[in-house]
């Protein structure tokens, strides 16, 4: 395992996470752990998903910060959207104050349950 990259800020030593500096098409991304809500349906097959609560993952390097990965109430990984998906069919319940948008040395998520 590869040690953590730490920077200096002040007298203490945090972990290197940082937001990405990049231009994006979109804002910012959301950040991993948010709690997201299905309000509308882009068709039938997700009528069924209204109302449903979602987590949002880590992002993956390979996959970018456009690529959402949504996490359902038992933990398992379902589905991926991207920043206009969310936008147009969901509702953003609560917005978490991570700042490790790729997840390094952090644990796989637990049921919301």
């Amino acid at each position: 395992m590869r040690p953590v990259k730490r920077r200096k800020v002040g007298k203490a030593w945090l972990p290197f996470s940082l937001r990405a500096r990049k231009k994006y098409p979109f804002r910012t991304p959301i950040p991993p752990c948010s709690v997201v809500r299905v309000i509308k349906s882009p068709s039938r097959a997700w009528k069924k998903n209204i109302g449903r609560r979602f987590r949002t993952r880590y992002y993956g390097w390979a996959d970018g910060l456009d690529c959402i990965w949504l996490v359902n109430e038992k933990g398992k990984y379902e589905q991926t959207i991207d920043h206009e998906f969310l936008k147009m069919y969901f509702e953003v319940e609560s917005i978490s104050k991570e700042r490790s948008l790729y997840g390094r040395n952090r644990p796989q998520f637990e049921s919301m349950e």
